[in-house]
């Protein structure tokens, strides 16, 4: 039996207010589409006392 293989991508979006805009749903549709799938997700703080964006890492099984 193979072992499954995966690849990973990371995406930084800016969030307002702790929020995320919906702007970026069709973005994050499309990365369902192409089979990605979220697997973590963490409030990012560049030395502004706020969170300013948002990490997701993004997995699918390589071809």
């Amino acid at each position: 039996m193979a072992q499954v293989r995966w690849e990973y991508r990371i995406i930084n979006i800016r969030s307002e207010n702790y929020r995320l805009d919906p702007i970026y749903e069709a973005e994050l549709n499309e990365l369902g589409e192409e089979g990605w799938e979220l697997v973590s997700i963490t409030a990012i703080n560049f030395k502004t006392g706020a969170t300013d964006h948002i990490g997701m890492v993004f997995k699918r099984r390589k071809v």
